[in-house]
């Protein structure tokens, strides 16, 4: 995605902010550096000038499969609009799987009108809290031998590293009770792909914090992106390696991170962790750092 592209939809998706719609700007930036192990898509729509909606789609290798719709309608787009858009997607992918918000109530509504359906499968859950008041993060402590703190312009081999150890994928498998067949491939995230991330005129290294052991290895990580339209600060995505799990250093990481951004501005804070009950540790994690669920980001399809 080009700087202006992606300027673009950074504009579209803070100007009309809510914590109940489905992307923040940090999903943008973080979408667009392809940190979430994404490819790029193989069709792209944009409505609207200055841009109002847009949509990344991923076409099927067969005619029997759907494709897969990343969209993006901004809150108050007029009915015919949102028809509109939905309608230019099907012209090109007839058969399709989308996630929405099922707060955004408009678009819900026109998916229904064209015939999709709620679908089975993983969802996510919207969480959020204020910033007014962080007393209660007094009680989320570094683990003894630990320390967080930003991470260090020249350790960027270093803060991928502990990235590709908390996300690799045999590990998420197993997180998830899946068969781990010892064919998985590591973590894609690379220095590249980091960089990317660093070049996203939203990144703040500021933001950007890891957990260091006492032996000066990183641990943990987590990455803040804020919106100073909305005063909001996004957590995505946030990791423990696997020999440090379960003492509480991503509660008290993340407990830092909201410090922080209040620091800079924040008056708000949002995450999206899985909502269905396969993969729970996420969402308990941000619960205990008093998050509530707002929203439910939820898979539609017609197919």
């Amino acid at each position: 995605m080009n700087t202006a592209d992606l300027s673009a939809r950074l504009g579209c998706v803070g100007r009309t902010w809510t914590p109940q719609q489905r992307l923040h700007v940090g999903n943008v930036a973080w979408a667009s550096a392809q940190g979430d192990g994404s490819t790029a898509p193989d069709l792209s729509l944009e409505w609207g000038d200055p841009l109002r909606g847009f949509a990344d789609i991923w076409l099927p290798e067969s005619a029997a499969e759907q494709a897969t719709v990343a969209l993006h309608l901004a809150p108050g787009m007029p009915t015919r609009q949102l028809a509109n858009a939905i309608n230019d997607v099907l012209e090109v992918a007839p058969r399709v799987t989308v996630e929405v918000s099922l707060q955004q109530a408009e678009i819900v509504s026109a998916l229904v009108d064209q015939g999709f359906r709620q679908a089975d499968g993983p969802w996510f859950a919207q969480l959020w809290r204020s910033l007014d008041d962080l007393t209660d993060l007094q009680a989320h402590r570094v683990p003894d031998g630990c320390s967080i703190r930003r991470v260090h312009p020249d350790e960027v081999t270093e803060r991928v590293e502990v990235h590709r150890r908390c996300w690799d994928p045999a590990r998420i498998k197993q997180m998830l009770n899946l068969p781990v067949t010892g064919d998985e491939r590591g973590s894609s995230y690379s220095v590249d792909k980091h960089l990317a991330v660093m070049g996203t005129p939203v990144y703040r290294a500021d933001l950007d914090l890891v957990a260091e052991a006492a032996d000066g290895s990183l641990v943990a990580f987590g990455l803040g992106w804020l919106d100073p339209q909305s005063g909001s600060v996004l957590f995505e995505p946030v990791g423990t390696a696997p020999t440090h799990t379960g003492r509480g250093l991503a509660r008290a990481l993340c407990a830092e991170m909201l410090r922080v951004a209040r620091g800079l501005g924040a008056t708000q804070a949002v995450v999206g962790p899985r909502g269905d009950s396969a993969y729970p540790v996420p969402r308990r994690l941000y619960e205990g750092l008093r998050m509530h669920e707002v929203a439910q980001i939820v898979p539609f399809t017609n197919g």
